[in-house]
């Protein structure tokens, strides 16, 4: 167990780095103006943010945050520290690296690669599966890895999965491409068509930060989408399923149990079900979060109950 937690935060510290070498928004970043004084006085509320929460201070810290973003709202890394104020504990980097070090799936398929940080997160024997239809890899793969520059929905009509796997189910999948609900729910249902019944899926970006940050329209560089919607649909046509999501900074990590590939209910429903959620207000399901997103401790402890 030693060896998996050393492997599992080395694996995630380097994909943190990463983070902010590239950043990449699920949908086209809003045009920043030319640095002024709003932007100069958020920088200056960013850096207090960050001395009040290494002073052990959060509540001054997330003060200081929320200044900063209202002052400049493309500013990512104060929407960031605040998601870390409300989410201590270990990030979704780490929480993926231990699904790959627990689970070590003989296949593993991710739908949003952007630089390939998480994607790189595979290590043999697993075989990665990367699909994005604008890529811009900055990492390096140590393991087999097939990327396909295409959209997710041309990758499953092209049935490319068939003919590179020949019937062979994914163990791990991660979907964080197109932050909007209707396609996150497109993405789920042709996944779980490949996978095993003890396969894992787990959805990226499902606890938002705050209104602005979920409208279906990027008004931020830090940006969910609706896909939180996601889960109370699961939750009502697919109550087979296990459903919890981990609330682990910056946006949560929805893991899904229980599959079933010859499920035709979401197929078959799957406009009725995207009639019934695409416009469930924000509101409503922020009043009672926890239960909506069935939210989990992010502990480590709870890894064998999902």
């Amino acid at each position: 167990m030693r060896k998996i937690a050393r492997t599992i935060t080395t694996l995630a510290v380097t994909a943190r780095r990463r983070l902010w070498r590239v950043a990449r928004p699920a949908a086209p970043a809003p045009v920043r103006s030319p640095a002024g004084a709003a932007e100069a006085m958020a920088l200056e509320h960013l850096a207090r943010a960050g001395a009040l929460k290494s002073q052990g201070d959060n509540a001054a810290a997330e003060g200081a945050y929320r200044a900063a973003s209202e002052l400049d709202p493309c500013l990512v890394e104060a929407h960031d520290g605040l998601a870390r104020l409300r989410w201590p504990g270990p990030d979704y980097l780490a929480w993926l690296a231990h699904f790959h070090a627990i689970r070590r799936p003989p296949v593993y398929l991710e739908i949003g690669v952007a630089t390939g940080r998480t994607l790189a997160l595979a290590q043999p024997p697993t075989r990665a599966i990367g699909v994005d239809p604008a890529p811009a890899i900055d990492s390096e793969f140590t393991t087999v890895t097939h990327l396909f520059r295409e959209t997710s929905d041309r990758f499953f009509r092209k049935n490319r999965l068939v003919r590179l796997l020949g019937g062979d189910p994914i163990g791990l999948g991660f979907i964080d491409g197109l932050h909007t609900f209707e396609q996150a729910l497109k993405d789920f249902i042709n996944l779980e068509a490949h996978v095993a019944r003890d396969s894992v899926i787990l959805l990226h970006d499902t606890i938002p930060l705050d209104e602005r940050t979920q409208n279906r329209v990027a008004t931020t560089r830090f940006y969910t989408g609706d896909v939180w919607k996601i889960v109370p649909c699961l939750k009502r046509y697919r109550p087979d399923l296990r459903v919890a999501t981990i609330g682990t900074a910056p946006t949560g990590l929805t893991v899904i149990t229980g599959l079933d590939p010859a499920s035709r209910v979401l197929v078959n429903r799957y406009d009725e079900a995207v009639a019934d959620f695409i416009g469930m207000p924000y509101a409503e399901m922020a009043e009672n979060l926890h239960a909506a997103l069935n939210i989990v401790p992010n502990e480590w402890k709870q890894a064998p109950l999902l």
